[in-house]
């Protein structure tokens, strides 16, 4: 009889162990791993970057699984906040849009097995997902902003978070990258050098995230991870080189400050220019904004008080009952492979006070066949959403994901920021 027992009770710890082997195959793998620091050891080279870790984040990586909490300054912000955990299982929460962005991003990311949420949605999946590998051992790095910042600041972020952190109840640490959104702006169509900080701390213990308030939470997080890079790169005195240095820019700051036009600013080279005035202005390496060209015209002497203004001109624009945005886009969506966007129909993308919406064009004959007719969503629905400057705007039903590409003005700056504005408190 003992043997029997003996016998059936190695059978069920085999089981056991059987399956947490399966569960580990699932959402870790070694191969895909390596690779990854591989490459995040490149580009820390490249770039100059370097990681400050403290010893309570040094404590907790040895001790066991953890959240992370990252701001999202850059597309390379995973070489920074991955390579702390070198030796370490960690994943990360990866926007379902990168999937589409190029085939490879697709299968790089199916391969080391991230986890994928559909963006600015409750995506209920990938929240038992993040419990399932903490409970398993593999710490889990999240950018609650949902998007990469455009003017190098950390973005508002959804309260669910705090709702988040407080039903895992696993310990929670921050990341603050630094100098990654002056490395590789999402704006800008070059990268430069300069340097880049990724400073981690522990933010709130197992038990602090089950004896505080959700409100509390949410507190400790917008003061852990606030940052401005235009402030830390004055307050560092750090230079950024590059070619083509503010091309791209005009695409975030798309209306000039001295006469007010919009879509009217381009640039070339490090300089910045106004069709309609002449007014001229150098993005020089120290991240300051100087007019040039001999003018005496007064602009804002940095990309996020430049940008301050054209968000307020937004929210007056939006207060307006008849308030309405009105461009010509080109639809794309998720092709049938699920690793990149396929065109779909062009159409009208329109905004006003209660829902962004899509309408496609009765008379493109070239539209694909699973191509929407018509796409709404309410207002409130959006509080951000995901864009390329100036280029397009994403937007989900929560079954697809869409890329409205501008095709008139390169509006998308203006369509999120009007987003944002409907949405703030009154």
């Amino acid at each position: 009889m003992k043997e029997k027992r003996t016998a059936a009770k190695g059978g069920k710890n085999g089981a056991r162990k059987d399956r947490a082997r399966k569960r580990e195959e699932k959402n870790f793998s070694l191969p895909h791993y390596l690779l990854l620091m591989l490459v995040c050891g490149v580009l820390r080279l490249r770039f100059g970057a370097k990681s400050v870790l403290s010893e309570s984040f040094r404590a907790q990586k040895k001790k066991g699984a953890m959240l992370v909490l990252s701001n999202h300054v850059s597309p390379f912000d995973f070489a920074w906040f991955s390579t702390p955990f070198l030796g370490k299982k960690v994943s990360f929460v990866v926007a379902e849009a990168m999937k589409y962005s190029q085939p490879i991003f697709a299968g790089l990311i199916e391969g080391y097995r991230a986890i994928v949420k559909k963006q600015f949605y409750a995506d209920y999946t990938c929240i038992k997902n993040i419990k399932r590998y903490l409970d398993d051992g593999v710490s889990v790095i999240l950018c609650p902003e949902g998007k990469v910042s455009a003017d190098g600041r950390t973005a508002p972020m959804a309260f669910s978070v705090a709702k988040l952190v407080k039903w895992l109840g696993y310990p929670v640490a921050s990341c603050v990258i630094c100098g990654a959104g002056l490395t590789r702006p999402k704006w800008a169509h070059t990268s430069r050098t300069g340097g880049v900080v990724c400073k981690t701390d522990m933010m709130l213990t197992a038990e602090e995230t089950k004896s505080l308030s959700a409100e509390e939470i949410m507190a400790r997080i917008n003061v852990a991870l606030a940052h401005n890079e235009h402030v830390w790169q004055a307050e560092e005195g750090r230079i950024y080189r590059g070619k083509r240095y503010a091309e791209g820019l005009d695409d975030l700051l798309y209306r000039c400050p001295v006469c007010g036009e919009e879509f009217a600013m381009s640039s070339s080279g490090n300089t910045l220019m106004c069709a309609k005035c002449g007014f001229s202005a150098a993005y020089t390496r120290t991240g300051k904004i100087l007019p040039a060209g001999g003018g005496r015209a007064e602009c804002p002497d940095r990309i996020d008080k430049w940008y301050d203004l054209i968000a307020a001109s937004v929210a007056e624009e939006v207060k307006r009952e008849d308030f309405r945005l009105s461009e010509p886009v080109r639809l794309t969506m998720e092709n049938d492979k699920g690793n990149g966007y396929k065109y779909g129909v062009t159409g009208v993308l329109t905004l006003d006070r209660e829902k962004l919406a899509f309408r496609a064009s009765a008379e493109d004959d070239k539209r694909c066949a699973d191509a929407p007719d018509l796409l709404e969503v309410p207002v409130r629905n959006l509080p951000s959403v995901a864009t390329l400057p100036g280029v397009s705007l994403d937007l989900s039903d929560g079954k697809h994901t869409y890329r409205m590409v501008f095709t008139a003005h390169r509006a998308s700056t203006k369509f999120a920021l009007a987003l944002e504005a409907l949405n703030a408190p009154s």
